[in-house]
């Protein structure tokens, strides 16, 4: 799952409860009260030992919290590449949206602009292709991930509408299933808008369901974890993991805008776990099928202060990111003007779930987030919790998925072609 950088606008009333189970109610990703003790925020010094300390949440949950050392971590880096794409040819890509292991070798590709999946071979020759624009059996409109489950079959799923495409390992279309509408306590339909797919290994979907309410609709974009028992995704089956809001934008031009916002990610799991962190503070859940947390990871890792010198890193990353196109300067311009900048930066901007080995890896938020030429550092913990090593990613990768001792991700050059790629993680073993 890939977080781009996004704005927000006004700030509307936040909620902070929880249930003990399910977190049904609307949680806000800086204030979890029940982590609160768990994750105590300390020094910022060197990365965490792999000595972790005990506890438990007040529902019972075994809590693993890391602690801080400078000489107790391994330091990983990657190996071994495979990059597919070129500034032109017969395989360019317009936007890569998600990068995944392909069960035959080499990797698969989807590219979000041509709407096109292609599989290619580990000498990089392209051997698969299908799919292509538009609403017809075996097109697609907004392909957004792309997932091959382990009885061969290569789920796509798109955004908007939420719909999951299935097609064989050669591209030949084998069938979609789509979302149906959910109902309000009155019985009113809302209809999910929009979808962040990820599909485990044996073909069972999880969705963050997500609308942005219209005018008269309330001031918060709900967003609600979801597991799918059924194929057709007709309903039955579904099991909410967890739920949480984010404020939507308001309609008033004039609100102030925030640059940094906090924002929750999460991850599938081996043996049917979810993976779920606020963003801050640096916390990670396990939930089960049913919603129930049963483990949880904490970092002890100061929150890094927003400075004068940090907003103007944060501004030049921002503006170094406009796309092409009329007007895209002048709107981060005027953003840059409203801007509500935060105390502190979020801990956490996005985590992963390796297969087969369960390893968790976690991208902290830095001052340089947004500077694609600065090198990322990932935190790698155990599936128990336990803080193993940093990874370091090369500048201008931008990581999708973790597979395989592998990681697979969209590179950039310096003109700003996107390629494909996968790097084989060298450890400390």
């Amino acid at each position: 799952m890939h977080r781009e950088f996004f704005l927000r606008r006004g700030d509307p009333a936040r909620s902070t409860t929880a249930s003990n189970r399910h977190l049904q109610g609307e949680v806000h990703p800086i204030a979890v009260a029940a982590l609160a003790a768990a994750a105590v925020l300390t020094g910022c010094g060197g990365p965490p030992a792999t000595e972790a300390t005990g506890g438990l949440l007040p529902e019972g949950v075994p809590i693993l919290h890391n602690v801080e050392s400078r000489s107790r971590v391994a330091e990983w880096t990657v190996g071994s590449k495979l990059r597919v794409g070129a500034v032109d040819g017969e395989v360019t890509f317009g936007r890569v949206a998600d990068v995944a292991p392909r069960a035959a070798g080499g990797l698969w590709v989807v590219d979000a602009q041509s709407r096109w999946i292609s599989g290619f071979e580990e000498d990089g020759s392209r051997v698969v292709h299908f799919g292509g624009e538009g609403g017809g059996p075996g097109e697609l409109r907004t392909p957004s991930a792309l997932f091959e489950v382990d009885d061969g079959t290569v789920v796509a799923g798109s955004a908007f509408p939420p719909v999951l495409h299935r097609f064989d390992a050669g591209g030949s279309y084998l069938g979609s299933s789509r979302l149906t509408e959910s109902r309000d306590a009155n019985g009113a339909p809302i209809p999910p808008r929009f979808a962040d797919w990820q599909v485990a290994a044996d073909g069972e979907a999880v969705a963050d369901l997500f609308a942005v309410p219209g005018p008269g609709q309330g001031s918060s974009v709900v967003h609600t974890l979801v597991r799918f028992a059924d194929e057709d995704l007709n309903g039955r089956g579904r099991d909410t993991i967890v739920r949480w809001s984010l404020p939507s934008t308001p309609a008033s031009p004039s609100s102030p805008i925030e640059i940094v916002p906090v924002r929750p990610s999460w991850s599938v799991g081996l043996e049917g776990l979810i993976w779920w962190s606020p963003g801050a503070p640096y916390e990670i859940r396990a939930y089960d099928r049913g919603g129930t947390p049963v483990r949880a990871i904490t970092l002890d890792r100061k929150a890094i202060r927003v400075t004068p010198a940090i907003e103007e890193k944060l501004i030049s990353g921002l503006r170094s990111s406009v796309a092409s196109g009329p007007g895209g300067a002048a709107l981060i311009e005027q953003a840059i003007e409203r801007a509500r900048w935060p105390k502190f930066l979020p801990q956490l901007v996005d985590l992963w779930v390796s297969h087969p080995d369960g390893r968790i890896f976690a991208l902290p938020w830095t001052a340089d987030s947004f500077d694609e030429s600065v090198p990322r550092r990932l935190d790698v913990f155990e599936p128990e919790g336990r803080y193993v090593a940093r990874l370091t990613l090369p500048p201008r990768f931008s990581p999708r998925r973790f597979a395989n001792g592998a990681v697979y991700g969209v590179e950039r050059d310096q003109l700003g072609v996107s390629y494909a790629v996968r790097y084989g993680i060298v450890t400390a073993d």
